[in-house]
């Protein structure tokens, strides 16, 4: 009698080590699953993957003045001129300097 009541707390412990281990391993999966649903799922204002990369290409290209690449280009038209007007009053001020003398 004192055998089968070994080889039933073994079976049993058995049995709850295995069931212990099957949902570990499901926590496991599904902690796994959540965090990749967070990262391609909606972030919190509710807005995919797709959403937000469609932003940020909108901002690459051109599209009549409210993306970046337009606002670079209006810096850099910008900055020409200013190159031109700092050159032209640059000759201007040589110019009198030399006639002064």
């Amino acid at each position: 009698m004192t055998r089968n009541l070994v080889d039933v707390i073994f079976t049993v412990s058995a049995i709850v080590a295995g069931v212990g281990t099957i949902i570990g391993a499901l926590v496991a999966v599904y902690r796994i699953a959540r965090r990749l649903d967070d990262a391609v799922g909606k972030d919190s204002q509710g807005r995919t993957i797709s959403d937000r990369l469609e932003r940020v290409e909108h901002q690459l290209w051109e599209n009549g003045g409210s993306s970046l690449a337009d606002r670079v280009n209006r810096i850099e038209a910008t900055s020409g001129k200013t190159h031109t007007e700092t050159v032209l009053i640059k000759e201007i001020l040589v110019a009198m300097v030399a006639a002064k003398k």
